[in-house]
């Protein structure tokens, strides 16, 4: 099976297929549905708000099993369809797609159209925190504003839900095809851009993380440089060095790339080695990316 996040630059040596015009689009009815704004829930409505919150952060706290990452899904889904307004349910409900889809969909060759279902559930719902959060940012939208153009409309506190949308979607785009993720491409660097002005330090320096990929992935005619990607991915760990899955991705979209083994192999045992708890709040995402570490090792020979 190859592995999504390997489809990008793999896919580089066709270059008839990497025309933006020939990717495939997502339609714009998240923006057209409206209905974000906060329901006027009585005191049980509330309560009952509150305790599926509560049961979320209670089955995330578990989420290095599969069946309560499902179980904080599932109850951060039914407080926003009780509440479209709770943008921070929202939120978190496109994080813990984004989680479940890359830690245990992309392992198994069954699941794959889950797995790209689950990047694409992702973006809708942050796109919903979006317009949840910042009604006059959801009116430029649903009046066919681009979303890298209707930026000005949102502050710092738009981050997360522009994170995790960018995230899911890159994981979305990629799978569809490459030439779909070059199509997305202006649109997520103005996304990203405005995130590392406004946050940089969000979720473990993750706007650098992400333009570390970012960069890599691209060809150099449509905006990809390499020494960029080295830097973002340096700043990233220089800064967050306990969150492991920066060193995969640079691993994964750099080194490779680059065909620089050494550093393939440097980043990846660094990973294997350390201790996964070394910061508890991101211990199962560590696990994760040891997991991913393992099989890019043991693949190394497709690579170099």
């Amino acid at each position: 099976m190859m592995r999504p996040s390997l489809i990008g630059y793999l896919a580089l040596p066709a270059l008839g297929l990497v025309l933006a015009s020939c990717g495939s689009s997502r339609d714009s009815s998240t923006w057209e549905a409206g209905a974000t704004t906060a329901a006027a829930l009585d005191e049980s409505g509330k309560q009952k708000e509150a305790s599926l919150m509560s049961q979320a952060e209670t089955a995330w706290a578990g989420r290095i099993d599969e069946t309560q990452t499902v179980a904080a899904i599932n109850a951060w889904k039914a407080a926003a369809e009780l509440n479209p307004g709770n943008a921070e349910a929202l939120t978190r409900l496109s994080r813990a797609y984004y989680y479940h889809s890359d830690c245990f969909l992309r392992f198994d060759e069954n699941k794959q159209a889950e797995y790209k279902a689950g990047h694409d559930t992702g973006v809708r719902v942050a796109e919903k925190a979006l317009a949840a959060q910042f009604p006059g940012f959801a009116d430029k939208m649903r009046s066919g504003a681009r979303i890298e153009d209707a930026l000005p409309a949102l502050d710092s506190a738009a981050v997360p839900a522009l994170y995790w949308r960018s995230s899911n979607l890159a994981r979305w785009a990629g799978i569809e095809s490459f030439a779909t993720l070059l199509s997305y491409k202006d649109e997520i660097r103005e996304i990203m851009a405005f995130c590392l002005n406004a946050e940089p330090t969000y979720f473990y320096y993750a706007p650098d993380r992400y333009f570390g990929a970012f960069f890599a992935r691209a060809p150099s005619f449509s905006g990809g440089d390499m020494n960029k990607s080295r830097e973002h991915f340096e700043a990233s760990i220089a800064a967050a060095p306990q969150y492991l899955d920066t060193r995969t991705l640079y691993a994964e979209e750099y080194a490779i790339k680059e065909a620089d083994q050494a550093l393939f192999e440097q980043l990846l045992t660094y990973n294997l080695n350390a201790d996964p708890n070394v910061d508890p709040a991101i211990t199962p995402e560590n696990i994760c990316a040891q997991k991913k570490s393992k099989q890019l090792m043991e693949d190394i020979n497709e690579f170099f």
